[in-house]
């Protein structure tokens, strides 16, 4: 299994992508199956190879996660104990899961790495939150 060094990784060196490659856990998950609940331990992050997965919070959801390389569950990498919305495969879909305390720990051992990769988390938060506020406000 390899990561593209795109997206999230995008900036990061070849070598520390390769090093994260091996914490990653290939997942396949078929429509209807629920990844996280709200309230569940945010231990894990995940990043969508194939399919699209939904985030819900409450009564509908407020994202959906469709393009190769997004990732969700980011609780997981800003410190929170729990997941804040759930998340469920809308098709039968290919991930990688990616288990924090290891991750977070890598991050630590290179400052360079660690600031590039927060750089595109905001970039792509704040891509999420453009996307959900779109989608309500019309």
């Amino acid at each position: 299994m390899q990561l593209r060094q795109g997206d999230l990784f995008w900036a990061m060196d070849i070598e520390f992508v390769k090093e994260i490659t091996e914490l990653a856990q290939p997942i396949s998950s078929k429509s209807g199956d629920k990844l996280f609940k709200v309230g569940d331990p945010a231990d894990y992050f995940y990043i969508l190879l194939k399919g699209s997965v939904t985030m819900e919070r409450g009564k509908g959801k407020w994202y959906t996660a469709k393009q190769a390389g997004e990732l969700f569950g980011w609780s997981a990498l800003i410190h929170r104990k729990e997941f804040a919305a759930s998340a469920t495969c809308d098709v039968d879909s290919e991930l990688l899961r990616i288990e924090s305390g290891p991750f977070l720990a890598l991050l630590e051992s290179s400052p360079v790495n660690k600031a590039a990769l927060y750089e595109q988390l905001a970039k792509m938060i704040g891509n999420q939150l453009l996307d959900v506020y779109l989608n309500t406000a019309s």
